[in-house]
């Protein structure tokens, strides 16, 4: 795998190359590092050897074609490895082209000021998880269409059981306690390889996957909890669920019927539901939200601005947790627009009496500033990366040891 930086500054390229090689490439995956000084030609690079190129790091001003541009048609061949893109110029505008990038389906790793420092990119070097380049942007574009080829695949998969869960637990950010496991549904696609579940959600979305898809989730969920709830008893297990699930006035029941078969309390199952999706209009939301939180369920608003954010909306949806995204998480330790906006979200937070939970925590800068912000949740792999069920226990054994270095690196609060 090479890494190709696309820069017509002679200077900033020949740095880039020695501080990515004592960053260590093996380590990291990489082999090669090639050099362009021009969008176009850089094009031609990655079109002749199109799953060669693992990262892609492109200045924005450039002469002739300008990085802008060339995103956009990196974008429009597929390219599908990281991409890092690096500037001089304001910060916002870096800000609004990675906005952008992600739009585009990009898997952007993130953004560099020149001059670059190591120790921002090395943290571009770092493999990303399958969520993490489809869920780091508000709206970027799903990896995989919605044809009938894969609604049938992912409909037989259900049905044969193919589905399971990783799991990447959530952290008290002021103690450093392990509250809750978050799963992460993965479908062993024939062809894809391992999908996440924010490349196939949306498959269920139009068509009558959507319940079946959600019990076999939960199901898998609870399961799993039993192999830890002796030892750890009061962990939560938090589920993200299928919106359009909300129109079957059923869910309730059939989740009280999978949490008695489990031996698994309604009060530690916290459901995860998308803000730009939620059908607002449909008079069996507030139906069903209404009886889930009557019998313990705790609901939690994901994706939290990047929808709706309608407040006269959450007058009346009765949520207990917010999880702020990870596009503005991300960063908002060095930016100050990021910042601003978790800031007024924790204190929307406080106002209305519910917990806020910080999606996507992966760099330790950011954890230091999320709880000297006083969030109250975090998830990421600055504190723990997603892992089988099955290595759940052997975390949690050690994390008592680890949770001392974590917080001592993130500047532990008295």
């Amino acid at each position: 795998m090479k890494i190709l930086i696309v820069d017509d500054d002679e200077f900033t390229t020949r740095l880039l190359q020695i501080q990515l090689r004592a960053l260590g490439l093996k380590a990291s995956g990489f082999e090669v590092i090639e050099s362009s000084s021009g969008g176009a030609d850089a094009l031609a690079r990655v079109e002749a050897a199109p799953n060669g190129f693992g990262l892609v790091l492109c200045d924005l001003q450039m002469p002739g074609m300008d990085g802008v541009e060339f995103v956009r048609h990196l974008a429009a061949m597929g390219y599908s490895g990281g991409l890092v893109l690096i500037s001089g110029a304001a910060p916002r505008l870096l800000q609004t082209v990675e906005q952008l990038a992600l739009r585009h389906g990009l898997d952007v790793r993130g953004t560099l000021r020149k001059p670059v420092e190591p120790g921002a990119l090395r943290a571009m070097l770092a493999p990303r998880r399958p969520e993490s380049a489809q869920a780091s942007g508000a709206n970027a574009s799903p990896a995989s269409p919605a044809s009938l080829a894969d609604v049938v695949a992912l409909e037989k998969a259900i049905a044969a059981g193919e589905l399971f869960n990783e799991y990447q637990p959530r952290i008290d950010l002021h103690t450093g306690d392990v509250v809750g496991m978050r799963a992460l549904a993965r479908w062993q696609h024939g062809t894809r390889g391992i999908m996440a579940e924010d490349d196939f959600l949306p498959l269920v979305e139009q068509n009558p996957l959507a319940m079946p898809l959600a019990r076999a989730t939960v199901a898998n969920a609870l399961h799993d909890a039993k192999a830890w709830s002796a030892d750890w008893p009061g962990l939560d297990m938090v589920v993200k669920f299928s919106v359009a699930s909300f129109q079957d006035l059923g869910v309730p029941d059939r989740l009280t019927a999978l949490a008695e078969a489990a031996g698994f309390p309604m009060q530690r199952l916290v459901l995860v539901l998308s803000e730009a999706r939620l059908p607002l209009e449909s008079p069996a939301l507030l139906d069903i939200l209404s009886r889930l939180r009557l019998k313990g369920v705790r609901l939690v608003i994901d994706e939290f601005g990047t929808g709706f954010s309608n407040l006269a909306h959450w007058a009346d949806l009765p949520f207990s947790e917010l999880e702020i995204d990870r596009s503005f998480v991300g960063g908002v330790a060095r930016d100050t627009s990021r910042r601003a906006i978790v800031q007024a979200t924790l204190a929307l937070a406080r106002e209305l009496d519910v917990l806020a939970v910080a999606k996507g925590v992966d760099d330790p800068e950011d954890l230091v500033c999320l709880r000297a912000l006083g969030c109250n949740m975090g998830q990421g792999v600055a504190l723990a990366e997603p892992m089988p069920a099955s290595a759940v226990p052997a975390w949690l054994e050690a994390w008592p040891q680890r949770q001392e270095r974590v917080l001592a690196a993130a500047g532990k609060q008295p």
